[in-house]
């Protein structure tokens, strides 16, 4: 496309590339295989990246992420980071293991939003910790260093 820009340096990019279409001189079509699709399936199973199922495959991410799409496959849903925050972290740890998200976790506790919107930055009401701990059958527990 850059070799004929500079050819034709008085038309735009848009008119070479309509023309180009007219000609049939565009960018070939990808069309997918069987093995194609199971390789794609199975390496995101494997949770491997995208850029590196595309290296893998030959093609863009761009035809990686269409297909993905396309195909309705989706990564799985990973574990949640460490915040810092030890009762945050043991209650989004458990909530996870349930399968639960944080909108879930809100409903069940009733609590607003104060978990969806939470972040290390900002503060939770106490009630809402306890409620939450209550609802996931879980206990606090405290114990105290030796002085």
């Amino acid at each position: 496309m850059d070799e004929i820009k500079k050819r034709l340096p008085h038309r735009s990019q848009h008119a070479i590339a309509s023309f180009a279409s007219k000609c049939n001189l565009r960018k070939q079509i990808h069309f997918w295989t069987t093995t194609e699709d199971a390789l794609l399936r199975k390496r995101v199973r494997e949770n491997v990246p995208r850029e590196q199922i595309a290296k893998e495959l030959g093609l863009t991410l761009n035809q990686v992420s269409n297909r993905m799409q396309y195909a309705n496959i989706r990564y799985g849903r990973r574990p949640p980071a460490s915040t810092g925050h030890l009762v945050m972290d043991a209650i989004f740890q458990r909530a996870a293991a349930l399968n639960m998200s944080r909108r879930d976790l809100d409903e069940m506790c009733k609590s607003g939003g104060a978990f969806a919107g939470w972040s290390p930055a900002r503060g939770i009401h106490n009630r809402h910790l306890w409620r939450a701990v209550k609802e996931l059958d879980g206990h606090f527990i405290v114990e105290w260093s030796v002085l």
